[in-house]
């Protein structure tokens, strides 16, 4: 499968997303010549070569008169936009030239940030109107990302946490928090830091496509890079302000070649009883922590969504002890899980990588026991029936009924294997 990292190093913008493709492979002229199928006229597609803190990247801008990024206007006011409604934009992706995968893209693109735009203004989706969004630059934009995924034959985009600016930005209707309104709807349920910076570090239209196409927010992937681009911003500040997109392809394991798993479920495990899914394991080395926090910090990495969790001791260097805290999650909450590990511990980096399990089928029953209702877990394999008890179910009889565990689960044995 080949992929796409964004590493918003000094942030996203859609011209940074689009600099990137380019100076990771992508065709500009290419790109160039799909836009103009679009149906807005004016404007021009300007490049050069920059350097952001020491790293040469491509920077590309839309010229548009009028509009926002227009060399007449102010570096930051964002009120020359033309302000469409979402039927108005839809209808012009629809009358591009632009293919059907990236038609939809671009759609499902400027549905969400519709959405977002309503929920913020409190109007419904249809009447929603997008001001510095529905502006020809930021069509572009979306549509730019959208043609250059599939030059690249990207099949899998994802991202890196988002970094969030501090102040205020001016916008439309006035000065707004930083983020603004529906940027911050946007970035809702993804993981996001303070990037330190007083200004704009991911525009609304950088969000959009992010959130929209992408992937496993928040959790690099392990890949084989083949392909490396930089996008600059505008902005000088004091760390690049620069995108950077990693292309190539997955690799399922950390080390060598990529892995590939026999498909047992079809062939040793003929009954049909094993399946197989992919999981994230998520990793830290702690060795600065006091031991009670770990009791609360394994409470909460599981609340986060986590399969399971645990401590092992670990030596790392200079001879010093310490304990590595491992998680494995579903790929749709990984990030939310690293989050969890990195807040409730010293920590500074929690590494993941995606591997692939075999799961037998299971299926949570109630048995009837002298304590009441009681929850097995049940699978098979190879026709075999297991059943398992429930821990908290038996650990909750015991404090209920003040007995020892062994008793109590040594009386729900008992019914477990009566016939």
């Amino acid at each position: 499968m080949n992929v796409a990292y964004v590493e918003m190093i000094g942030g996203a913008s859609g011209n940074m997303l689009l600099g990137a493709f380019i100076d990771a492979g992508a065709d500009a002229q290419l790109i160039e010549a799909a836009l103009r199928t679009i149906p807005v006229t004016g404007w021009t597609l300007e490049r050069k070569r920059v350097v952001k803190c020491g790293i040469a990247a491509e920077h590309v801008e839309f010229r548009i008169p009028g509009e926002d990024h227009d060399a007449h206007a102010p570096a930051h006011d964002h009120r020359s936009a033309s302000g469409r409604r979402l039927d108005e934009v839809l209808d012009i992706v629809d009358r591009s030239g632009l293919s059907t995968g990236q038609k939809g893209r671009a759609r499902d693109v400027y549905v969400r940030l519709a959405e977002a735009e309503a929920k913020v203004h409190g109007t419904p989706v249809d009447r929603a109107h997008f001001h510095e969004v529905g502006a020809t630059d930021a069509i572009l934009d979306v549509a730019s990302a959208c043609i250059a995924l599939d030059l690249l034959a990207v099949e899998q985009l994802t991202c890196s946490a988002f970094p969030v600016g501090r102040g205020t930005i001016a916008m439309t209707h006035g000065r707004y928090p930083n983020p603004p309104p529906a940027t911050a709807e946007l970035l809702r349920g993804v993981p996001t830091y303070d990037g330190g910076i007083d200004g704009e570090m991911v525009t609304t239209t950088a969000a959009a496509i992010l959130t929209t196409l992408g992937e496993d927010v928040g959790v690099r992937p392990s890949m084989r890079a083949e392909r490396i681009g930089y996008g600059a911003g505008r902005s000088d500040f004091p760390i690049p302000n620069v995108t950077r997109i990693a292309i190539g392809t997955r690799a399922d394991n950390v080390e060598g070649t990529t892995f590939t798993a026999p498909d047992m479920a079809q062939s040793e495990f003929a009954g049909g009883d094993v399946s197989t899914d992919e999981i994230c394991v998520l990793e830290a080395n702690i060795d600065d922590m006091s031991p009670q926090r770990f009791e609360l910090a394994l409470e909460r990495t599981l609340a986060a969504g986590a399969f399971d969790v645990w401590l092992a001791p670990i030596t790392m260097k200079k001879s010093r002890p310490a304990v590595l805290f491992g998680a494995v999650a579903p790929l749709d909450v990984a990030a939310r899980v690293a989050q969890a590990m990195l807040s409730e511990t010293t920590t500074l980096g929690v590494r993941t990588r995606r591997e692939r399990r075999y799961v037998l089928a299971r299926e949570i029953k109630t048995l009837d026991t002298p304590f009441g209702p009681v929850r097995i877990k049940e699978s098979s394999i190879d026709g075999e029936r297991r059943r398992t008890l429930e821990y908290d179910d038996v650990a909750r009889i015991a404090r209920e009924r003040n007995l020892s565990f062994a008793v109590v689960a040594q009386t729900l044995e008992d019914v477990l294997r009566a016939p």
